[in-house]
């Protein structure tokens, strides 16, 4: 419990002290909404392939992802399982999922962390094909998919589609899948 606490604690610290990691010259690109954005489509699992440096994030290898829709009061969370490098094992962290505009603005979201108080966080789903990748963005970009190990073609669809929308794809790192088998997560 106390190690949950203190990566807890850790998390929270990282997460509010760093935003963006990775330096650009000039301003953020403009970002589309996604009017007719699918929550329905997009819950379920994805996994972590390629992204831009983020501290709170080397604490762990084999991020992912499950976005889930509670059936009684329909709230979104985030389940998160990752290997803790830390401690050797896998590890599971939940974040509560809001649309503050749902109507208006649908691919652009806050989470924060349950028991910690005034901590809140927004990023967006800049695009997505549903059912092979995803791309997160919050001045890191993610390169998220359906399957731990994807062909070549999804990756590169996800690139392109960062490039068209002005992302520098060059910044993006491929994150370790190994361990994806490891743990059920």
């Amino acid at each position: 419990m106390v190690s949950q606490i203190v990566m807890v604690v850790g998390l929270v610290f990282c997460l509010a002290s760093t935003q963006a990691q990775v330096f650009f010259r000039g301003r953020c690109p403009k970002t589309p909404i996604i009017k007719d954005f699918d929550w329905h489509r997009y819950l379920g699992r994805w996994f972590e392939q390629e992204r831009y440096f983020v501290a709170y994030q080397t604490v762990g290898r084999c991020w992912s992802g499950t976005y889930i829709k509670n059936k009684h009061t329909g709230k979104i969370s985030v389940r998160l399982d990752f290997w803790d490098v830390v401690f050797n094992k896998p590890k599971v962290i939940t974040v509560n999922v809001i649309r503050k505009k749902p109507y208006e603005q649908p691919n652009r979201l806050t989470y924060t962390i349950p028991n910690v108080p005034v901590f809140e966080d927004n990023y967006e789903v800049l695009a997505t094909d549903y059912d092979n990748w995803t791309l997160e963005y919050a001045w890191i970009a993610w390169i998220l998919t359906r399957k731990p190990h994807p062909s070549y073609s999804v990756i590169n669809q996800a690139k392109e589609t960062l490039t068209y929308l002005g992302i520098d794809v060059s910044y993006l790192k491929k994150q370790d899948t190994s361990c994806y088998q490891s743990y059920k997560g």
